[in-house]
């Protein structure tokens, strides 16, 4: 129930009013009836080949989307719009029936707008910079370290964001990478670019290492696992490492439903290390209560990708996008470097974090 409230019911809304919209001003009853069809199809069809779906379905259904979306918000605006000018006695939607071409060109200049606008969106990395602040915890030396995730590597969306990332952590003395998870969309089948070429065009003291996500087993999680460590990359599957006196724990995605718990993998870990947890999920923020975590690193959420469902992500996690502390971990959690299906993001922005642990 919770499901439908939060996430089926504000698309039938929307669809509803758009379809009553359209069939106030243009006077047809196929408008009603057509546009949810039109609406729900490209869902259903994605939802029956969720397992045979090939690189151009998903990239045609992303533009669908994108459009849909401020399609309906569209029409859901001039509505609300409209109600409020009948209280003047206008009938803004007469007018607007009057005079389609003015309707037509406004629609037409303000996609050119949005896609101007989502694309600028993805095409510019964010540099977002921490100082981490930690308290009763000792560190030998400054550690400069960089958190990325959701580079969704494949054919559309190649290497050249990933190589201006880590020139740009190269340039600002990174010691230490970090990602969460969605280094691949699917499958590695479908990467285009030399990415090993584009990794070995930098170097890092103390390497690469990635969290997987649930991108990685949607194309098949062992080979596209080979594919990674051939890369150079160090996956930390449930696993932790120790560097400079930080533990760095990698928990598997929770598309394992075998994955460790936190206090698993908390098990053996030096008490007075600084703790890092890279989860793909922000979802595991819930998990958290009162474990010494002193930092938690996520992605996944996109921050919604592209408005309104920025806001809904918002609604879903205890921490969407940026910085918060729960009880006593400090949780940063990444839009993403890179999009999914589309190269368009309004309301949330490419980013990548450099992150500063000062020594005590």
């Amino acid at each position: 129930m919770i499901f439908i409230l939060q996430r089926l019911l504000p698309v039938v809304l929307f669809i509803i009013t758009a379809a009553f919209f359209f069939y106030k001003v243009y006077g047809s009853l196929w408008f009603f009836l057509i546009i949810p069809l039109i609406s729900f199809l490209p869902f259903i069809l994605f939802y029956f080949l969720r397992e045979n779906r090939n690189e151009m379905f998903e990239v045609v259904l992303g533009h669908y989307l994108f459009y849909l979306n401020y399609i309906l918000i569209g029409a859901v605006s001039i509505v609300l719009v409209s109600f409020i000018a009948k209280l003047f006695s206008i009938d803004l939607l007469g007018l607007i029936a009057q005079r389609k071409i003015f309707f037509n060109i406004f629609i037409i200049i303000s996609f050119i707008g949005l896609y101007y606008l989502g694309n600028k969106n993805f095409e510019n990395i964010l540099v977002q910079n921490y100082e981490v602040p930690l308290q009763n915890r000792s560190l030998n030396k400054d550690l400069k370290f960089a958190f990325i995730s959701d580079i969704h590597l494949n054919a559309k969306f190649d290497g050249s964001k990933l190589r201006e990332s880590l020139k740009n952590m190269e340039s600002e003395g990174v010691e230490l990478v970090l990602i969460g998870g969605d280094f691949l969309d699917n499958t590695y089948k479908t990467v285009n670019d030399d990415i090993k070429s584009i990794i070995d065009e930098t170097s890092f003291k103390h390497g690469i290492y990635l969290a997987l996500g649930n991108h990685e087993y949607y194309g098949g999680i062992d080979e596209n696992i080979e594919y990674i460590k051939n890369l150079g990359i160090k996956i930390l599957r449930d696993e932790s490492t120790e560097i400079e006196g930080i533990t760095i724990i990698g928990r598997d995605d929770r598309h394992n439903r075998n994955r460790k718990n936190l206090d698993e993998l908390l098990k053996n870990i030096n008490p007075e290390n600084t703790i890092i947890v890279v989860d793909h999920n922000p979802e595991s923020l819930r998990e958290l209560n009162g474990e010494k975590i002193d930092l938690y690193l996520s992605g996944h959420t996109h921050r919604g990708q592209i408005f309104p469902f920025n806001l809904l992500v918002d609604h879903m996690y205890e921490n969407s996008r940026g910085y918060k502390k729960i009880n006593n971990t400090h949780s940063y959690v990444s839009s993403g470097l890179g999009t999914w299906m589309i190269p368009y993001r309004i309301g949330s922005q490419s980013e990548m974090f450099i992150m500063n642990l000062k020594a005590n």
